[in-house]
This record gives structure tokens, sequence and C-alpha cells, in this order.
């Protein structure tokens, strides 16, 4: 009996992405509720870089998918989707502080155009889908609090400009063909503080609700774009398109 290759799904992203399997000790974050989704059908890797920047991550391309063009598959195998998700750091003001995360605006997009034409190309053949994920909604109040409650200091942000940050992922999306999950509306960026705060833990980072639409807001993208990418209905054999089940159910068997 030939076993087919488990397919993966890699996640690239800052903190919100490496908190995703656990979000402040509790769990399931957003790629914990991707991975239940594709249990045995896809391995979810998560590649999520705390603090990190667009810029930094540019460095880390070729640790994460190969150093050399078509490297990727010896180090992330196959993947149905990449999601990539930075910005939130990037949006962090122009400050005096040591270690300041703020990148421009204009290189904030070039940093992005780069690492989805990089990640294209370390692929053979088929390259995945790249789906451009905008960075979530920040509640300044909660957020200040929570720094210098923490750390003594603050470590500036504000809504409106992540907004702008998101804007210009969306621009990028648009012009090479990406899918857009559009996380800062749908965890609710347009409306008011005291509606979006709710999905935030810290007035940065997800909470339950929050991973929640994250989780749907990913789906909901790829049952628009990509729908032959989602789980395959019913006991995973049935069904016209999607991904099924790894390896015959055990009563077939029998």
């Amino acid at each position: 009996m030939m076993l087919r290759m488990r397919p993966s799904i890699v996640l690239f992203g800052d903190s919100i992405t490496q908190q995703g399997f656990s979000y402040g000790g509790k769990s399931p974050g957003w790629a914990g509720l991707l991975a239940n989704e594709y249990t045995r059908r896809a391995d979810v890797l998560n590649r999520g870089f705390s603090g990190y920047t667009s810029r930094m991550a540019l460095q880390l391309l070729p640790s994460v998918f190969g150093p050399d063009k078509g490297d990727a598959a010896t180090r992330v195998g196959q993947p149905l989707f990449v999601t990539v998700l930075l910005g939130s750091n990037d949006a962090s003001l122009p400050s005096e502080m040591e270690h300041c995360q703020h990148v421009p605006i204009d290189e904030y997009e070039a940093n992005i155009k780069e690492i989805v034409a990089s990640i294209g190309g370390r692929f053979q053949g088929d390259k995945p889908p790249i789906l451009l994920v905008t960075p979530p909604p920040v509640s300044q109040t909660m957020w200040n609090n929570f720094c210098m409650e923490n750390f003594g200091e603050l470590a500036p942000r504000t809504n409106g400009v992540t907004k702008q940050y998101g804007d210009r992922v969306k621009s990028v999306a648009k012009e090479l063909g990406c899918s857009v999950v559009d996380a800062f509306s749908r965890l609710g960026g347009n409306e008011g503080e005291e509606t979006y705060g709710k999905n935030l833990d810290d007035g940065l980072h997800l909470n339950g609700s929050g991973n929640k639409l994250l989780f749907e807001a990913v789906k909901d993208v790829l049952r628009s774009d990509f729908p032959q990418l989602l789980p395959m209905d019913g006991d995973g054999k049935s069904g016209e398109s999607g991904i099924p089940l790894e390896a015959p159910l055990w009563k077939d068997l029998c």
C-alpha cells in the first residue's frame, strides 16, 4: 500500500504567529485551531518569531525556507499554502528606545514584496499560494498599560498607524496576485476601541476570541479563493475536492 506524503501548512510571522498554538499560556490559538482542522491531513509548521519586523524576517528566509532556489521542499515540504503575518512591530512609532522596532512604511511594503518573491522562488514546480495577513488592530490604552506594568516604559503603537501598514499589505497583495486575510477588519479594527479591544489579550496580542476570528478569516479566504485546499467533507473520503485523511480508515483494514 502506497501512502501519500502528508503536505504542510507554513505560518510565517512574528509573535502573533509564534503564539498561534497557545496565547498567554492558554490554548488553542489560531494556529492550533488550524492544526486541529487539518488533523491527519496536513502538518501545520509554526515559524513565528516574537518581536520580529519585516526587516528581520528577511534575514530568516534562508533558515526557514532554505538558502537557495528550490531548497524549500527540504525544509518545509510542499505546503498547501503559506501565511505571512508581519507588521505589528514595524508599525511601532519611531522612538529613542534602545530597541526600537519601527520600520518606515515604504521599507515595510518593499520588504513584504521581497518576502513573497523570495518564498515563491524557493519552490520548484507549482508555487504554494501565499496568504498575506494584515496586522490586527491595536488597543493603545491596553498596550500602554501592559508595557508600563511589565517593562516600565512604553513601546508606542496606535491603531491608526497599524491600519496604514495593513493597507500596504492589501496593496502588495493586489499587485502580486496574493490573497488577503484582513485580520484588522475581522477583529473590528475599523470600529471603536471598546469593540476591537475585546479581541486582544494585552492590547497587541490576541485573546481567545481574537484567535478564533483570525482562524475563521483564514478559512473564509480558503473557502472563497482555494476551496480545493479545505479539508475534504465527511469522514475525509467523501466529497469531490479537498484534502483527504491520510491512510485508510481502521475499519477498512479489518
